[in-house]
């Protein structure tokens, strides 16, 4: 029997088929997808360590963070691992247990319950938005400073920031308060969004800077601006938003071209990200103005930036795009733009993974293993393909596209199900978890990586939002 009087639950591990993993195979056996799921034994000489792989998740370790470590305590160099060190794999059972009152047994998968795609109901998502709210609040400080990193198994903090997921978060709390008709939300998000103006906002001859380490970026510049456009008390914060502006039009180029930094005068990248950041502010300010001006700087954009994707192709660069030329075509009608959305989520949807030889925890996002070019899966990656795509189904069912509007629902549904499985819910999930109330309704960025980044859940946050005001009751089911 289980006796203790401190803890109410037992995470228990039945450890088997114990097998030995020769030096050309440890890379693909010890490799990300396979953590939470086999567990690791190192042995050198008479010292032995092993890692389960619930206590792995539980710690967020990596294979090759353990191993690093083991190698250091036994003095064997980076480069003698794999004939030094001798490695088997484990495969383990793994159960919690509830110990206060009648015993509760859950089998738990990779330290978690699996979410099932029926789980995916228009209640489920409802449900699941406001508890991803409900974190974003509880993560908003008393001064308006949002938490940007927040790490689960050590129950702290990063001192880390970015500006331009500080100012997504921004624009998401704005949308927040007005889906539910939330003044005091929106009270929240004008003090986020003056705590930011307050300590990386300046000026200079007229243009307003966002700058943080030295850097003014493109992507932040238009994400201020769209926070202060987007909020009900824009004309109190309207000499921020117009310097802003400002800036994003010097950075403007003839050709249709952005540059990416005002600081570093001469940095350059992040052309997948930034350029589309920009012009989904500038689509959002021609849907007010009409201003022919800006539609053709728009449309010029359009046109270097689909050449340009077309050669450096990257799914980074289709949510942003489709965003702000979904709002330029439901003005114009112009078929360039509803054609340019369309081939790019087409294209997108190859990233889905659900592959049936996958795990099926993973179902859902967005990573394809064969295309790794691409970066990691991130749950960030799969909640901004969500804003794309719920776009794309808009457009696509306003084409009366059918055929490619019920592809981008299943895609959506999907995507939904990987959000849900990423998310900490409750107390079976966050067991091993001491600080709940700043985890509860946080996004993991992977299934087996438990760090929760402010934009794990705004960009989820934000596709749902716009998902519950378009989809009925059925479209939320896959079959």
């Amino acid at each position: 029997a289980l006796q203790t009087s401190d803890a109410d639950t037992a995470e228990v591990s039945i450890l088997y088929s114990f097998s030995p993993v020769p030096g050309e195979e440890q890379a693909s056996v010890f490799s990300n997808v396979n953590r939470g799921i086999i567990g690791i034994e190192m042995s050198h000489g008479e010292a032995m360590l092993r890692f389960g792989p619930s206590q792995m998740i539980a710690g967020n370790l990596s294979f090759e963070k353990v191993i690093a470590r083991f190698a250091e305590e036994q003095g064997v160099a980076e480069d003698d691992i794999p004939t030094q060190v001798g490695f088997q794999r484990f495969e383990a059972a793994q159960f919690l247990i509830s110990v206060e009152g009648e015993a509760v047994v859950e089998r738990l998968f990779r330290g978690n319950l699996l979410v099932d795609q029926t789980q995916v109901t228009e209640q489920g998502v409802a449900d699941l938005a406001r508890r991803m709210g409900a974190w974003m609040s509880a993560n908003l400080q008393d001064d308006g400073r949002m938490v940007y990193r927040y790490w689960p198994s050590r129950s702290r903090e990063s001192i880390s920031t970015n500006m331009i997921r500080q100012w997504m978060a921004s624009v998401c709390l704005v949308r927040l308060g007005r889906h539910f008709d939330d003044p005091i939300m929106l009270q929240r998000a004008e003090q986020n969004i003056r705590y930011n103006l307050a300590h990386y906002y300046s000026e200079e001859e007229g243009l307003g800077f966002i700058e943080h380490g030295g850097k003014v970026k493109l992507g932040a510049l238009a994400l201020a601006a769209l926070a202060i456009a987007e909020h009900p008390e824009r004309e109190a914060l309207r000499a921020y938003e117009d310097a802003l502006g400002r800036s994003i039009d010097v950075l403007w180029q003839s050709d249709g071209s952005f540059r990416t930094f005002l600081k570093p005068a001469d940095r350059t990248g992040q052309d997948n990200f930034y350029p589309g950041e920009a012009l989904l502010y500038q689509s959002t300010i021609y849907r007010e103005t009409k201003d022919p001006v800006l539609l053709q700087r728009i449309e010029d954009s359009a046109d270097h930036y689909w050449s340009w994707h077309l050669a450096h192709r990257n799914p980074a660069f289709t949510p942003w795009h489709t965003m702000a030329y979904a709002n330029i075509w439901r003005e114009t009608a112009n078929s360039e733009f509803s054609d340019k959305i369309i081939e790019m989520n087409d294209w997108l949807l190859s990233m889905q993974q659900s592959a049936p030889e996958a795990y099926p925890d993973v179902d859902g996002r967005f990573y394809d293993p064969d295309r790794q070019q691409f970066g990691p899966p991130h749950a960030s990656s799969t909640g901004v393909y969500l804003e794309g795509l719920i776009q794309a189904y808009k457009v696509a069912s306003d084409l009366e596209d059918t055929e490619r509007a019920e592809a981008y629902r299943r895609g959506i549904v999907q995507g939904i199900r990987s959000l849900m499985q990423l998310e900490f819910r409750d107390d079976i999930d966050m067991y091993y978890v001491s600080a709940r109330d700043q985890v509860r309704g946080g996004i993991r960025t992977t299934v087996y990586n438990n760090e929760i980044r402010v934009d794990n859940v705004q960009h989820g946050l934000m596709a749902l939002l716009q998902i519950l005001r378009t989809f009925e009751a059925d479209d939320y089911l896959l079959e």
